[in-house]
């Protein structure tokens, strides 16, 4: 194929590519790697006597997660699904998001997933309901809530935020309301244009495993209300990513607010989801006490 050939919405290979090269349009994201690492190690310190590491929800090595708890009983749970484009990252990075809300009162768990390319997208897709079907079922074993059950994520992880609210919840033994809301940053929710992407060499959609896992195209008749928003620096993909998906959503009569971002760029993100003095954090924790 000529390297100038259309290959998705107007744009050639190397134009589509560079559209989701995250790292590429961030420079310094090796020192934001290192710091996300040292903060987060810092917190699991800082909050041992009331954290459970490496939990597993499965017999897989990936298919563990992280619990930092509150003291109060019956608290609600946020879960936060970390990104990497499904193929990267580990939850050891993301302790960090747990410290300002369990400071406010609310259970965090910061969850793994196997990666690409060593399982499919239906693999990875699986783990994130299993990982959540797990934690309301042990809701009694360390403390919170089993009716309180709050997803967040970035990225990948805003994808597989987006899934778990389209979970039909009975296939596990679980209230069809099993996830109370969500909230998705940086999110990809039209798998296709990865598909066509330089990532799908490691990820391996084919044409039938993205359309199954595009949210877009698989709204559900009802759902949790849904949190939104995407830096103000990202690129366009991104954006149209997130505009596409709200129309459709809203459109489908479901419940989708937009937390518009001045700035920003992909890994900022998750820093405001965790920061206390942004909108991201206020809203999340308005969702979350509801």
């Amino acid at each position: 194929m000529d390297a100038k050939t259309q290959v998705y919405r107007g744009l050639d290979q190397a134009s589509l590519d560079a559209q989701y090269n995250i790292r590429a349009q961030i420079p310094d994201h090796p020192e934001i790697s290192r710091r996300w690492g040292a903060e987060s190690e810092r917190v699991r310190h800082a909050l041992a006597s009331r954290a459970k590491i490496n939990v597993p929800f499965g017999s897989q090595p990936l298919q563990k997660l992280d619990l930092f708890l509150t003291e109060k009983p019956g608290a609600p749970l946020l879960v936060f699904i970390h990104g990497g484009y499904w193929r990267a990252q580990d939850k050891s990075e993301f302790s960090y998001v747990a410290e300002t809300y369990v400071a406010h009162g609310i259970n965090l768990a910061v969850i793994n997933y196997r990666l690409a390319p060593h399982v499919t997208m239906d693999d990875i897709v699986a783990d994130v309901r299993t990982a959540i079907a797990f934690l309301h079922k042990n809701s009694a074993n360390y403390g919170y809530a089993s009716d309180k059950i709050y997803v967040s994520g970035s990225s990948a992880g805003g994808h597989l935020t987006v899934m778990a609210l389209m979970t039909d919840w009975r296939e596990f033994g679980l209230p069809t309301d099993t996830v109370k809301g969500g909230c998705a940053l940086s999110g990809l929710y039209d798998l296709e244009a990865i598909r066509l992407c330089y990532l799908n060499k490691e990820i391996g959609l084919d044409e039938t495993t993205a359309e199954r896992n595009s949210p877009i195209l698989h709204l559900p008749k009802t759902s949790a209300p849904l949190i939104l928003s995407v830096g103000g620096a990202e690129s366009a993909e991104f954006h149209r990513q997130q505009d596409d998906f709200a129309h459709a959503w809203r459109g489908a009569g479901l419940d989708c607010s937009i937390v518009k971002q001045n700035g920003g760029h992909h890994f900022d993100m998750i820093d405001r989801l965790a920061d206390p003095s942004s909108e991201l954090w206020a809203a999340t924790l308005r969702m979350v006490r509801t």
